[in-house]
């Protein structure tokens, strides 16, 4: 399990695990999407670590246990890691899933970043993300009037259809207790595409200058390939290496075959980044 002594900046609610990994190797930073918290990236913490990456994965702003997320956006959580990845003394490896994989690209458009992971990842303004697909899991929340002021978490069986569907039935239930509430402005930010008026979910693209990844699960539900493919089309091979498993839906850090994805984004990265 990774280190669970967290360490709350106060300037900006970021919240992260006392880094891992001997000092003076690569830092990678793990970013965590909708409803979630750093314990989505346990075995991925334990083996960066063991590989000799310097390890943290951070609680954004409002995902803590007992912490109001109401109101918060995308700009909120985009702007606490950002001051987080500026402390480090260089560019930072940045690994988000889901909503945590937007915040990603953001993040190295705005910082020096070594590389960028995305996985499963929500996708730029310029994509339209809404599918029918997602309306088992989501409509009954969007009907809600003023959601954008509140927060919520979605039921078990919203969040089997939208993202826990491809795990055992076990893993599934352990994974809904866990989770915690989402604030409805920064999902309405997500799923709008271009109609986000605020641009919350913009990226300047021709600001990226790292090497980007990005996985995607044919059977994801909440990002559907289509949005996937998109995205990459959107960015172009010379800007963002994709890569799609059939097998996989949305719960890619843990599905079967999770390991297998773990070690070929190891690969990438000692093929597109030095070490220190």
């Amino acid at each position: 399990m990774v280190n669970s002594d967290m360490h709350p900046d106060q300037s900006n609610d970021l919240a992260y695990q006392q880094p891992m990994g001997s000092a003076g190797s690569r830092h990678v930073v793990f970013v965590h999407g909708m409803w979630s918290q750093p314990w989505v990236w346990d075995g991925w913490v334990e083996r960066f670590s063991s590989a000799g990456y310097r390890c943290e994965a951070v609680t954004l702003p409002g995902h803590g246990d007992g912490e109001s997320v109401a109101g918060l956006g995308i700009a909120d959580y985009v702007a606490a890691v950002e001051r987080r990845l500026r402390q480090l003394a260089a560019p930072a490896v940045v690994i988000g899933h889901s909503m945590g994989g937007l915040i990603a690209q953001q993040l190295a458009a705005r910082v020096p970043v070594a590389a960028a992971v995305l996985i499963n990842s929500a996708a730029p303004a310029p994509v339209f993300p809404l599918r029918p697909i997602m309306l088992p899991g989501l409509a009954r929340h969007f009907a809600r009037p003023l959601l954008w002021r509140g927060a919520f978490t979605p039921s078990r069986r919203e969040a089997d259809h939208l993202f826990l569907h491809a795990l055992p039935a076990a893993d599934r239930e352990r994974f809904h207790r866990r989770l915690v509430p989402e604030s409805g402005r920064a999902i309405y930010q997500l799923g709008f595409g271009r109609l986000n008026l605020a641009g919350s979910n913009r990226v300047e693209r021709e600001r990226i200058e790292a090497p980007m990844l990005a996985l995607s699960g044919g059977r994801d539900h909440i990002i559907p390939v289509g949005v996937s493919r998109a995205m990459a089309r959107w960015y172009g091979p010379a800007r963002l290496e994709y890569r799609e498993f059939s097998q996989h839906a949305h719960w890619m850090l843990a599905e079967t075959g999770w390991q297998q994805r773990l070690e070929e984004v190891l690969g990438w990265l000692e093929s597109v980044t030095p070490r220190p």
